[in-house]
């Protein structure tokens, strides 16, 4: 199956380098069948919708989004391998779309039981884009795979980055319980299930405490409610109306990081950073408002010096301060916020720990490749 997903894709990428570019006239036809796509997709008629996005790509082979919105209807409709091929086209085509493709890729792999490459697209996922939604996937992974202590830091970062997301703590509950913490994860449980009392998981929570020592089976569950997790589905309601007009669906967006979800920009007291006889009243520090410089996981200027280690890098500040706080906790290490402007536009570097000798970061360094940052690498803050 692996050779002939390789071998496919060598094909679409032979049919790329021998075909034409598209002229700007094809390239408004399959925009337009593009839009007839997505609105397919937003009456769920995933049939229809994938047969559109496949006209769309027959006129524009290298249209990147058409690949990407195409392997969204090839889950919907069940055939994951036509997903995973189309998915993985439009990593190929277009880095503008990656972070997306990594998830979805990742949520089909989940699917069709490829546990370990779903923890590698997610995580790549995390890296470029580190949304609730792919840790708390992420997270399910580990949960099948019974690694419950990667599961729950998971969990617990998913819902430090949106405390309302009520499945998650269904599902941190199962793995508290997991883990001998009897207490902690009734209360989640309950929690989860006052928002969400007919999810399939609140009844298999009450088999594993009327049978202990039962295993976990069928933990997955399809989303049921938009107060649930995210339904590939809804990626395709790219407004917030039922209705979507002809004017935004052709108003195209490219941002260097697409996001999956928006969330207000998070603040912190001065009062909290400074002390309270520091803050002057009223006054609030936002990530976005940051000027140059190093500051710690809450927001708070200081004076860098020493070895640190990279683990991300992003243009987009949103979940950063919300990232930066639930690294600090999972790594038990110091983590700060680097702001720098790089081609007129701030920088955002996430580094982990200050050490005053190369071989203390190295050792952190080796720690983190293990773990969920292969590509992070030393800085010397005085460099930065």
């Amino acid at each position: 199956m692996l050779r002939l997903s390789l071998f496919s894709v060598f094909i679409f990428c032979l049919n790329f380098l021998s075909a034409q570019p598209p002229t700007s006239q094809q390239m408004e036809q399959a925009r337009a069948e593009f839009n007839e796509g997505i609105r397919a997709g937003l009456n769920e008629d995933f049939k229809k919708a994938e047969e559109i996005f496949s006209r769309a790509i027959e006129i524009n082979p290298i249209y990147a989004e058409a690949f990407l919105y195409r392997g969204l209807s090839y889950v919907e409709l069940g055939e994951y391998s036509k997903a995973l091929l189309d998915l993985t086209v439009t990593i190929e085509l277009d880095p503008a779309f990656s972070d997306q493709a990594h998830y979805f890729r990742g949520v089909t792999r989940y699917r069709r039981g490829e546990y370990t490459q779903a923890i590698d697209d997610l995580s790549v996922a995390i890296y470029m884009n580190p949304d609730y939604v792919a840790f708390f996937q992420r997270g399910k992974v580990y949960l099948e795979l019974k690694n419950f202590q990667r599961a729950l830091q998971d969990f617990e970062i998913a819902l430090r980055l949106n405390p309302d997301f009520y499945e998650a703590y269904l599902y941190r509950g199962v793995t508290l319980h997991h883990l001998g913490e009897t207490e902690m994860a009734l209360r989640n449980m309950e929690t989860g299930k006052d928002y969400l009392p007919d999810h399939k998981l609140v009844e298999h929570y009450q088999k594993l405490i009327s049978q202990p020592g039962a295993v976990i089976e069928n933990t997955s569950s399809e989303p049921q409610s938009p107060r649930r997790e995210i339904n590939i589905a809804d990626y395709f309601k790219r407004t917030d109306d039922a209705e979507i007009t002809q004017e935004q669906l052709e108003t195209q967006s490219s941002p260097d990081y697409p996001e999956l979800t928006q969330s207000k920009p998070a603040q912190v007291s001065l009062a909290e950073t400074l002390g309270p006889e520091k803050a002057p009243d009223n006054a609030t520090v936002r990530v976005e408002d940051l000027q140059t410089g190093t500051y710690d996981h809450l927001l708070a200027r200081i004076s860098s010096t020493g070895f640190g280690v990279q683990v991300a890098s992003y243009y987009n500040h949103q979940n950063l301060e919300s990232l930066a706080k639930a690294y600090n906790e999972k790594y038990h290490t110091p983590v700060f916020i680097h702001v720098s402007q790089v081609n007129g536009r701030k920088l955002f570097r996430l580094i982990l720990g200050m050490f005053p000798e190369r071989s203390e970061a190295e050792t952190l360094r080796d720690q983190l490749r293990k773990a969920d940052f292969p590509d992070s690498f030393l800085v010397l803050f005085e460099n930065l």
